[in-house]
């Protein structure tokens, strides 16, 4: 936008003060003697935010007592016929304004202050007296508080003549902009900033707010702005917003994205000037599962009307919304796409309270917040065209507004709302994993109820689209033809109004119905009965699509905690834990385990446990008593309660009985919280699934991960016959660091169990990861060498997107390994090493760096490993911030690297006697690629 002509080009003198004097303009009484000043603040506050140097500050001269008047010399309105002046001080409509005037006095245009020292400027439009003689006068008849005016800055036939298309508006936003960090409010042709999260970027290069790629076809909705649940918001200064008070309308587009929990009874704010618990200001915002809302504070008290179920907006629609305030008519009354859905009466005598808080597009003035971080209460989707009229309009007048946007989209047919998270606005971000799952945009915690249908695998994972923080968890949804490259896909299940899930949708399992069709199991968070957990069921809406983008809930629960369930003599179940499902079928009889707890009849936590239930349809379960128990006390980093129960086969033994695994994630609702989010325990045993009987060969839990980050498994087998098992790998960052950053976690590789000849669980990453590698080896040593000499081969190779597959032969060396995020004078550094004395595989991070990682201390994690043949091979995955180290095809090291410095990308061996083996490094790609 072009800059607007100075007002030193006015017809009028001394139109700013820059004189730093009265010159030009002629006084009486007191009230204005020596206000002339450059002070930017007042003393106990800042800023007026003048322009130039001198303004005219009424309480300079004698504070608040005096009293008079400072009129201009004549001057002739010319140019644009607009006269615009920044104005601040006290509100007083009668005793303390600034007025345009004719000659003889008769006030044509007047303005009083907001009770802020801060200008806004007021234009007026005054066209009709082009060419004759005007005055400005400054009027201060008040003398209690705020009993002072402020003037600066008069401009004369210099602003643009106001749009048509713009009577009757107070302030309207069009997102016409495209791209930068501000839009334009088209009344006053002001630029309001944008804030966003990437306008200041923590950890990588900077990036414009989201804006929409502009579509003719889209009409008035082409190019709006996307407000990305967390970080986005429109802000106007208190004193630049002129809000009437005797009756108002506010219009909106929206497409939400996404509905959020309604914390605190507080909807997402859609556009508000609000000090709700003052009774002032207005809100419009939608509240849970799409339920919209207009209020208004008169002071008194705060007049509020919701739209019912049947009006709530739909998640990825375009809709048209408007609140009219009209005490006139003694009524506020709500409009989607034209028609009226709600209506509340009001007192006639009610009027508008301004609140002195900024206007905020997409953020509410006084939102709840999150882990002392996040500011919730934030609208998620596209806003456009947000209007501010100074008048209720009449139901004709909202459905003719309506009908005016509809003629511009093609065809007359609202438009497709187009905000599919785009994984790109995190490109430059050097810890985000590049190949390792993450979900397209905010937060994510386990993956969970995989499946392989019609050959594609599909991953299911618990998701906050509203921002990368634990809340409003959904269903995210991706799909693979090879498990390593996977393609985004809308949100699967959300909390529904009505549904057996209103208040989260959460971890859960998946299987094949009677007919091959594909069938979820959830945990159903629904906070008004308890416990607030339960296993709700839900199916494809159309089964031959590829993709099974569409889902619908079963309309009951299939499968409830009670109280009484028997879990043994003298225990008890932990009621109110109940969740992540995981189902399979053997025969004609389809298994559920569901995580839970278990407690002595006093209370006392025994251990977390797996509870067992059968089905012969999917929807009625009979329950079968805990598959196994835990002991906490014996085993305390095993949890009170376990969670993501997963049993998968691992092969037949001697005997041909089945053998399987039982993966777990422990929970500590009681603490404590240093266990939590770190560990899986598995057991290894025999199943017997006639007799319902899982016989463990040891009742010791051992741990899967030495490193502390994976956790949440869930599994499937595939149509090649192989268990696999997919994984959180948990970041562990700071909650600021979350915000910086905009995502939160991803998952680890996907694993394939096996059974090692000792009966043992062997484990490794899925063979597929190899069609991620790029080009060839850039390193490839494939006979025996020294450490030295591959070290030397190892210098010119950097990268923290790598594949390093080696084997090393222990020779006479103690400790060896491999260090990764090395820089190059050995400042920072990953050691994956193996104390050969000690039997144990390991990794130190004590010089990784922990840049935003939650732990001070990042330490040693270590952990039991029997070397084959004196050699230890290592497949390991750098990932940015990810590192995962498999061992010998028997134990795995998933950790996290937070390095400062920006050459912390090396490789370097260590380990004096012994021996290379083989070494290969590849390249890695990305998931999307």
């Amino acid at each position: 936008m072009s800059q607007p002509a100075s007002a030193s080009e006015s017809t009028l003198s001394n139109p700013g003060f820059e004189t730093g004097d009265l010159s030009g303009w002629t006084a009486t009484g007191t009230a204005f003697n020596g206000s002339v000043t450059d002070q930017p603040g007042w003393g106990w506050g800042c800023c007026f935010n003048q322009q130039g140097t001198y303004h005219l500050w009424g309480f300079a001269g004698g504070g608040d007592a005096p009293t008079g008047t400072v009129t201009s010399e004549p001057f002739t309105l010319t140019g644009t016929g607009m006269v615009s002046v920044l104005v601040s001080g006290g509100r007083n409509d009668d005793q303390l304004y600034v007025a345009l005037t004719t000659l003889d006095g008769t006030i044509l245009h007047k303005a009083t202050g907001t009770d802020d020292e801060a200008y806004r400027r007021v234009t007026w439009d005054a066209r009709e007296h082009l060419g004759e003689q005007l005055r400005i006068t400054a009027v201060d008849q008040a003398t209690g508080g705020w009993g002072h005016i402020n003037l600066d800055d008069v401009r004369v036939g210099l602003d643009k003549a106001p749009d048509p298309g713009l009577e009757g508006l107070a302030t309207y936003w069009d997102f016409s902009e495209g791209q930068g960090t501000a839009t334009t409010e088209r009344v006053s042709q002001s630029a309001d900033p944008i804030s966003y999260v990437f306008n200041n970027a923590v950890y990588k290069p900077n990036s414009d707010p989201l804006w929409r790629p502009k579509r003719q076809e889209d009409g008035v909705l082409s190019g709006a702005l996307l407000f990305d649940g967390y970080s986005t918001w429109v802000t106007r200064a208190a004193s630049q917003t002129q809000i009437p008070t005797d009756g108002m309308t506010v219009e909106a587009w929206v497409a939400p994205r996404a509905f959020e929990w309604g914390d605190e009874g507080k909807p997402s704010a859609v556009v508000n000037q609000q000090d709700k618990a003052a009774h002032r200001g207005f809100s419009l915002g939608v509240g849970r599962h799409g339920v919209w809302q207009f209020g208004i504070g008169t002071g008194d008290d705060w007049y509020e009307t919701a739209v019912p179920q049947s009006a709530a907006l739909a998640a990825g629609k375009w809709a048209h919304l408007a609140g009219v305030f009209a005490p006139s008519e003694g009524t506020i009354t709500l409009y989607v796409n034209g028609a009226q859905v709600a209506q509340t009466a009001i007192p006639t005598t009610a009027r508008l309270a301004k609140a002195d808080v900024p206007l905020l597009i997409g953020r509410h003035n006084q939102p709840a917040i999150i882990n002392g971080t996040f500011a919730v209460n934030m609208f998620n989707g596209l806003i456009d065209e947000v209007k501010v009229h100074t008048s209720a309009l009449t139901s004709e007048s909202v459905r003719a507004s309506h009908e005016h946007d509809v003629q511009t989209f093609a065809g007359g047919s609202i438009p497709e709302a187009r905000m599919a998270m785009d994984r790109s606005r995190y490109d430059g971000d050097r810890y985000r994993p590049g190949y390792h799952f993450t979900a397209p945009n905010h937060w994510m915690n386990e993956p969970h109820a995989p499946i392989q249908v019609n050959g594609k695998y599909h991953l299911f994972y618990q998701h906050n689209s509203h921002g990368p923080y634990w809340h409003n968890i959904s269903w995210g949804h991706a799909v693979s033809e090879d498990l390593v490259h996977w393609r985004d896909l809308p949100v699967a299940l959300a909390p529904t109004a009505g549904s057996v899930a209103p208040d989260g949708v959460w971890s859960g399992g998946s299987t094949l119905d009677e007919n091959g069709v594909p069938v979820l199991l959830f945990t159903a968070g629904n906070d008004s009965q308890r416990p607030n957990q339960a296993v709700g069921l839900a199916r494809p809406v159309d089964p031959s699509d590829p993709d099974l983008v569409e889902w619908k809930m079963y309309p009951t629960l299939v499968t409830s905690q009670t109280a009484d369930l028997d879990v043994g003599a003298g225990r008890k179940v932990r009621f109110g834990d109940f969740r992540d499902p995981s189902v399979w079928k053997e025969g004609d009889t389809w298994f559920q385990l569901v995580g839970s707890g278990v407690q002595t009849t006093s209370g006392q936590n025994v251990g977390g446990t797996a509870l067992l239930y059968t089905s012969k349809n999917l929807t009625d379960w009979t329950y079968s008593g805990p598959l196994m128990v835990g002991d906490v006390a014996a085993h305390p980093k095993t949890g009170q309660v376990w969670e993501l129960p997963t049993f998968l086969p691992i092969g037949k033994d001697a005997q041909g009985r089945q053998r399987r695994a039982l993966l777990v994630n422990p929970a500590f609702p009681d603490g404590p919280s240093e266990y939590s989010s770190k560990y899986v325990y598995y057991w290894v045993g025999t199943w017997d699934a006639q007799a319902r009987r899982w016989t463990p060969d040891t009742t010791e839990p051992r741990l899967l991960d030495y490193g502390d980050h994976f956790t949440g498994p869930s599994g499937t087998v595939d149509d090649k016959g192989r268990s696999l098992v997919f994984s959180i790998a948990q970041d562990r960052r700071t909650e600021r660091a979350h915000y910086d950053a905009g995502w939160a976690h991803n998952a680890g590789l996907p694993i394939q169990l096996s059974m090692r000849p000792d009966g043992d669980l062997g484990f490794s990453p899925v063979e597929e990861v190899s069609r991620l590698h790029v080009g060839e080896p850039l390193l490839d040593i494939s006979e025996q060498t020294s450490v030295a000499d591959a070290n030397a081969r190892l210098a010119d190779i950097k990268g923290d997107m790598l594949h390093i597959k080696l084997t090393l032969e222990r020779g006479s060396a103690d400790t060896f390994g491999l260090d990764v995020l090395r820089s190059p004078g050995d400042e920072e550094g990953t050691r994956l090493f193996y104390d050969a004395p000690a039997g144990q595989l390991g990794v130190d991070r004590t010089r990784s760096g922990n840049n935003s990682s939650v732990d001070a201390d990042l330490g040693i994690q270590k952990g039991p490993l029997t070397l084959s043949n004196g050699e230890l091979s290592l497949d390991v995955f750098l990932d940015r911030s990810m590192i995962e180290a498999y061992a010998n095809s028997h134990k795995s090291i998933t950790t996290r690297a937070y390095p400062f410095r920006q050459d912390s990308l090396g490789l370097r061996l260590f380990g004096d006697g012994t021996v290379v083996k083989s070494m290969t490094v590849w390249k890695m790609g990305k998931l999307t690629d």
